[in-house]
């Protein structure tokens, strides 16, 4: 009876020790790249959060920072690495341009674009390729968090209709996409943070210039300065976030409030690139109420500028393979392919779209 009773005690205060430890709140803290305002928190981290309060019942809290405050929008990803951050929410494009696998897996200029880039990301394998890729080569686990569509492709004081058009033009762009219109048609590429990009458009230091979707772009009032608005943002026809943490910190954490984050990411997903349409449609009210002029870029040009762009995937993947790195390889295959795919079956799906825009 002694015995029982003592087994009785032991195994309450155990329960009782133990009750603190289920209760702990996991609190990671999350590095962003723009203002709690702006749409890419609005849309996407600030949701992010709520999802995964909601969906682990509180046990896991994620407190969302603005741009700058625990790094610099572009070291938010050396910030995880160094414990300043526990995620980075961003584009794979903030890695820079040392491994291409970061300026193809997030958004590929004239790759995938708003009708197939979820397909590709949880059907098509996307997604584990990037978390494979992290982990081989970061030792992060990370998970798409986040989608968007297609950005205006300029904002310009010169009319941009044929490739032609891109020589000698000095066109605000980054990533890919500047070493392609340079190489590939002669464009001038400046590359500068958007802070600058009002004013720079403003004094005409640059001829065009791109920066987001249209409803980021009116807010900032882009089309008050320059007269041609060009579409579509063939350069980003749709985009990803992604949430990266460090592997041996996710690792710890239990199971199922892993999978219960990773729903709350993939919600997000879906939610967010819808969202920003609609948030899209009521500023293309404006934009094409106003002075503009709307240029629409032909098939011709759109035909062009993918030879270019594949061209120069697949340069950048041959010089990283023969320097031992296979990824870029993987990644462009894999986009290529599905794209590929993508458009010799889709004719059959019906879709509610015209090629040019009708104005009032």
């Amino acid at each position: 009876m002694r015995h029982m009773l003592k087994c009785a005690v032991a195994s309450a205060a155990v329960a009782l020790f133990a009750i603190p430890a289920m209760a702990q709140t996991i609190t990671l803290r999350a590095a962003t790249i723009a203002p709690k305002t702006s749409i890419y928190n609005t849309a996407i981290s600030l949701p992010f959060a709520e999802y995964v309060s909601r969906l682990t019942d509180g046990k896991v809290k994620i407190e969302v920072q603005e741009g700058g405050v625990l790094a610099p929008i572009f070291k938010i990803f050396e910030a995880v690495e160094d414990g300043r951050a526990d995620i980075a929410i961003g584009p794979a494009s903030f890695l820079g341009g040392k491994d291409p696998t970061n300026l193809m897996i997030g958004s590929f200029p004239t790759g995938l674009g708003v009708d197939s880039i979820l397909p590709w990301i949880y059907n098509g394998g996307g997604e584990k390729l990037l978390q494979e890729h992290r982990r081989a080569t970061m030792k992060m686990h990370t998970m798409v968090m986040g989608a968007g569509p297609s950005e205006v492709f300029a904002h310009s004081h010169k009319p941009i209709r044929t490739v032609e058009d891109l020589k000698g033009l000095k066109f605000r762009t980054l990533g890919n996409w500047a070493a392609i219109i340079k190489d590939g048609f002669g464009a001038v590429p400046v590359v500068v943070p958007g802070s600058e990009l009002y004013s720079m458009l403003e004094k005409k230091a640059i001829d065009a210039m791109e920066y987001s979707m249209p409803s980021e772009n009116r807010a900032l009032g882009f089309q008050e300065i320059a007269k041609y608005i060009v579409m579509p943002g063939i350069h980003a026809g749709s985009w990803t976030f992604e949430a990266a943490m460090q592997a041996d910190k996710w690792d710890k954490i239990p199971k199922d409030l892993q999978d219960k984050i990773h729903l709350a990411a993939k919600l997000v997903t879906f939610e967010s690139l819808n969202s920003i349409i609609m948030q899209d449609f009521a500023a293309l009210d404006t934009l094409m109420s106003g002075k503009n002029e709307l240029i629409i870029l032909d098939a011709t040009f759109r035909k062009k500028a993918k030879e270019a762009a594949r061209k120069w995937a697949n340069e950048a993947a041959a010089k990283a393979k023969a320097e031992g790195n296979p990824w870029p390889e993987r990644v462009a295959k894999s986009i290529f392919d599905f794209q590929d795919r993508w458009e010799k079956y889709s004719p059959y799906l019906v879709m509610d779209y015209q090629s040019e825009f009708t104005k009032k």
